[in-house]
């Protein structure tokens, strides 16, 4: 099974997504997997960039959760990890 189908088959309900920069300069290895590692969420859409030990995932996310409680978990995830997350809600879904 896929990540992406992973992802799809822990989701019931989704009604939010949002636009999540990651970034790392060493931390936990950060690659085109790692989002798809977050609990109830699925990635639509993401972009891996890496020089030397520096690495930036974007992404589009899709989650059930409110954006700001996404945000908050999203933020602690990544900062756990040695990661740097910013994240833009978009527009609601449905």
């Amino acid at each position: 099974m896929t990540a992406l189908a992973r992802a799809d088959a822990m989701l019931r309900d989704v009604d939010h997504e949002s636009l999540v920069i990651v970034l790392s300069s060493g931390g936990s290895p950060l690659d085109g997997e790692s989002l798809a590692r977050l609990p109830g969420a699925a990635v639509r859409w993401q972009r891996v960039e890496r020089e030397g030990e520096a690495a930036c995932v974007a992404a589009r996310v899709q989650h059930g959760d409110p954006p700001e409680q996404f945000g908050a978990r999203i933020r602690e995830w990544g900062r756990v990890r040695g990661w740097a997350v910013t994240v833009a809600r978009c527009r609601p879904l449905g």
